[in-house]
């Protein structure tokens, strides 16, 4: 019997080792499952300002997903999670898409191919307009574009690495004027200048035309326009190498060769004004090099906006996104998942470790002797029989 409650022993531990060694693997997997989905597939994102308020609340956390599939399929009012240049990450709503037309008026109605509303508290388009979103293989003419939509195109070139050159004209009807007269115009109390006149927003461009054409005589519109260069490569002049000095040559040569160096210098440093001058006037003059009127879109844009009318930055400040942009878009799924999938993993997860537990250190139970149980047996009726002799004699007898 002794050998055969030892096999028995012995396949009980190995049963149990076998049990704990599986659901650690189960444990493992779980941890790297749900690793990789945060690594990769999913994140969590907590929003820090009320610029999506009400269905994002301040603080509050939400998944995001991260795979290309998810990324590839961008429908309108889908919620997508952007990076900016300045490596700030926000949350947008998408409101057209690539290839639809945007109206905007200064009232705030809004109008797109697939909703018509009023935004409340819109103040940034002090005028109506239209804006169109373009898609990838479009082409756009710099000088068919309207305020918005030029802005827009110099924000998209500047983010892709292509370098322009921008110069502002002032036009009152079909006649140019002179330029400066925009210097003598105000923008929040204080003088404009000059060199930021070219990239401005449309907005201070609108004020400072009407300023003045209040100054300027005649019913002709005043307008400022702007034309694209393409900025010339810079020149990098290599000088030869030095020669070497023939052993034949004398003296007197090097002597010569010392004083042309001296009276250059001379020369130099009396004529360095008129010199730095003329440098000066040559690379303002090669800043420009070619017109520039057709923009090619190598990539869909979209416009993306928040849920307040104004502070808050989107794409009416800062034009179109592309899904270089993109880092994620937000799905409800993961809420369900982590309902329906994660929170039962971790019950699961937690009784198979009670289990564990209770089979590599099991509770023993208390040890009794058969000599205190059957004492304990024969002493229990006897107490019966004390109290039943004890209640008999405190009845009173009957007579």
């Amino acid at each position: 019997m002794s050998g055969l409650s030892r096999k028995v022993k012995r396949l009980q531990r190995r049963n149990s080792q076998s049990h704990i060694f599986l659901l650690f693997l189960l444990l493992l997997t779980v941890l790297a499952i749900s690793f990789v989905a945060r690594l990769y597939a999913l994140a969590p994102v907590k929003v820090m300002d009320t610029s999506m308020v009400p269905k994002f609340k301040e603080r509050s956390i939400h998944w995001m997903c991260k795979l290309p599939q998810c990324l590839a399929k961008i429908k309108d009012q889908d919620i997508v999670w952007v990076s900016l240049k300045s490596g700030e990450t926000m949350l947008r709503n998408v409101l057209a898409m690539p290839g639809d037309t945007i109206e905007i008026t200064d009232k705030g109605h809004v109008r797109t191919p697939h909703r018509n509303f009023k935004w409340k508290g819109e103040d940034a388009f002090i005028q109506s307009k239209t804006i169109y979103v373009p898609k990838a293989g479009d082409t756009l003419y710099f000088d068919q574009l309207n305020e918005v939509e030029q802005d827009y195109a110099l924000a998209y070139l500047h983010t892709h690495g292509q370098k322009v050159a921008v110069k502002s004209s002032l036009w009152q009807g079909d006649r140019e004027i002179n330029i400066d007269r925009v210097g003598a115009t105000k923008i929040a109390n204080r003088q404009v200048s000059l060199k930021e006149i070219d990239f401005l927003p449309w907005q201070d461009r609108y004020l400072i035309e009407l300023q003045i054409r209040q100054s300027e005589p005649g019913n002709d519109h005043i307008k400022i326009k702007r034309q694209l260069f393409t900025l010339k490569p810079k020149r990098i002049e290599l000088s030869p190498p030095p020669t070497q000095t023939d052993s034949a040559t004398t003296v007197a040569d090097s002597v010569a060769v010392a004083d042309s160096v001296a009276k250059a210098d001379s020369t130099e440093k009396k004529d360095s004004s008129q010199t730095k001058a003329a440098v000066t006037e040559e690379k303002e003059e090669d800043v420009f090099d070619e017109p520039m009127n057709q923009i090619v879109i190598e990539e869909d844009c979209y416009f993306l906006t928040c849920t307040k009318g104004s502070s808050c930055p989107d794409s009416r400040e800062l034009g179109y996104f592309t899904k270089k942009d993109f880092i994620g878009k937000y799905i409800e799924a993961p809420d369900r998942v982590m309902k329906k999938v994660v929170v039962p993993i971790k019950h699961y997860a937690s009784i198979a470790i009670d289990y564990a537990m209770s089979l590599l250190f099991p509770e023993e139970e208390p040890k009794t002797d058969e000599n205190q149980t059957d004492e304990v047996k024969s002493e229990a009726p006897k107490s019966d029989n004390t109290k039943g002799e004890s209640t008999k004699s405190s009845e009173p007898k009957k007579e």
